[in-house]
């Protein structure tokens, strides 16, 4: 027999704002090179553009974290904990079957300035998977990794900076273990013609000729076209760096194998940090802190009477968004065949600092899906007298 949900979303946003959290709804627009930045060029043609009197390519909000961010920053708010719940917009990727239009609602909370990491992050993780849990009645599954642990991995790998920019923009793109492994084996492989470009790389090094100039030089005015909307510095920095790690000693086998051994280490928490520990010890890094970090979160949250055997560590578990420094997590319900995740989140403490903050501000998020709540809720049976989220 199906369940009648009569339950109002917005119940969501009230249990927040019962917890502490200070209701805010940043700005609709925002500046596209920012979003750019922080999620990457990939995210360009799923973004409403337009552009300002001055000429500034602008967007409507493709998430709330950055316009957030941004308010907290130029000090148009001034509370730590805040409470949002409103319209996103961006289009939807193929893969996505809860939507088909642009604007869909999120309603999430952020925390800024706390300096109790473990506790901050539990008490998110805590209050989603509770108020979710009520307002779905259903089996909820947390996964959640670090991304601090896979920065610590690499930098013991004394990667060339072409080559370690290239696995964390693998990793960032969700790719699983043996996607990313194929496409390192395939970057080391691949020959880079660097014939007949003395010249030129002197000419922009010493000044006198223009990342525009150079771009053109290599590929013919006719092609520059297909660099709109990038900037032409990064450009041509990028391509220098791979000539240098075109002529340093590259990654062997073993170490290939060595990163996709870390990327495959998924499953129950427990048996995951005991598998880090064993990583670390054979290969002797050090990733003492974050295992230790790790272990703390699960105490923590089996303290709040989280069932442990509801909590997964995925390595490979990553976001679009490249704004995450530590702890990344979602939820999702286990009753459904949805792939997405009802609620993402994690902790971001560089994003200030990359908007323009003299100093480093602690922050940890999470987002809800509204309509995957529901269209998860669907499958599983509801049947609502309430949809519209407004």
């Amino acid at each position: 027999m199906n369940k009648i949900v009569n339950k109002d979303p917005a119940i969501i946003r009230e249990y927040f704002i019962k917890e502490g959290y200070n209701l805010y709804n940043p700005s609709m627009t925002i500046d596209a090179d920012i979003v750019m930045n922080f999620m990457g060029e990939d995210v360009r043609n799923r973004l409403l553009l337009s552009n300002s009197p001055d000429g500034k390519e602008i967007c409507l909000r493709p998430d709330f974290t950055l316009p957030l961010a941004i308010s907290y920053k130029n000090n148009e708010i001034h509370e730590n904990k805040y409470v949002y719940d409103g319209y996103a917009f961006r289009f939807p990727t193929k893969n996505e079957k809860t939507r088909s239009c642009p604007e869909f609602r999120q309603i999430g909370i952020e925390n800024f300035g706390s300096e109790k990491k473990i506790e901050t992050e539990v008490e998110i993780i805590t209050h989603v998977y509770e108020v979710l849990s009520d307002f779905s009645g259903s089996d909820l599954k947390i996964t959640i990794s670090d991304v601090s642990i896979f920065y610590q991995f690499l930098n013991n790998l004394n990667l060339s900076k072409y080559l370690f920019n290239k696995i964390i923009r693998l990793y960032w793109n969700g790719l699983d273990n043996v996607e990313i492994k194929d496409a390192i084996q395939t970057l080391i492989n691949r020959q880079f013609e660097a014939e007949n470009q003395e010249d030129l790389i002197a000419q922009y090094k010493n000044g006198s000729l223009s990342s525009i100039r150079f771009i053109e030089s290599l590929l013919g005015e006719e092609n520059i076209s297909i660099f709109s909307g990038r900037d032409p510095d990064e450009i041509v920095n990028n391509y220098l760096d791979k000539l240098e790690s075109n002529n340093t000693s590259e990654i062997d086998q073993k170490t290939i194998n060595q990163i996709s051994e870390f990327l495959s280490i998924t499953g129950d928490i427990n048996s995951c940090i005991t598998e880090l520990s064993k990583f670390e010890d054979n290969y002797t890094l050090d990733l003492k802190n974050t295992i230790v970090e790790l272990e703390n979160r699960i105490k923590y949250l089996k303290d709040k009477n989280i069932p442990l055997n509801n909590i997964q560590f995925k390595t490979t578990l990553s976001r679009k968004a490249e704004y995450y420094t530590g702890l990344i997590f979602e939820i999702n319900n286990t009753k459904t065949p949805i792939s997405d995740p009802i609620a993402i989140g994690g902790r971001y403490d560089k994003i200030f600092e990359e908007l323009g903050s003299t100093k480093p501000i602690p922050a940890v998020g999470c987002s809800i899906y509204v309509d995957r709540l529901l269209y998860s809720g669907k499958l599983d049976g509801w049947e609502f007298d309430y949809w519209d989220p407004k």
